[in-house]
């Protein structure tokens, strides 16, 4: 069922113009499964603003991480190394999104109004 679920936004990512960053069905990273592998997926959106990770575990279960735009962290600290603005157009670090309390019936489901979410218009 986690291969059947990263592969769905696989494809949902082709469907909506996102473009597919990695994709492993046999992640080495993470809790260690003890029946069957973790599979995952990275995705970026159209413009390239946005990241979706998807790590999905038989036991663990699903785990969806939003990478936003540096431009829209408030939060982070300003960095004697990164000076120049150009390294504002960096994604910033990763988020991890409240699935239980997405709007949706299913994980597909669920993931389309993220992805929809974050699209451009």
């Amino acid at each position: 069922m986690s291969q059947h679920q990263v592969h769905a936004v696989q494809q949902l990512a082709k469907v909506m113009g996102w473009h597919v960053l990695s994709f492993s069905n046999h992640v080495g990273l993470g809790p260690v499964e003890s029946i069957g592998n973790a599979s995952a997926i990275t995705v970026a959106s159209p413009n390239g603003d946005y990241a979706i990770s998807v790590r999905n575990g038989p036991e663990s279960g699903s785990k969806v991480m939003v990478q936003f735009p540096r431009s829209h962290c408030k939060d982070l600290p300003k960095s004697d190394v990164l000076q120049d603005s150009k390294w504002n157009h960096l994604r910033g670090p990763f988020k991890e999104v409240q699935w239980n309390k997405m709007e949706g019936r299913n994980f597909v489901y669920k993931m389309e109004l993220l992805m929809a979410a974050l699209t451009p218009c």
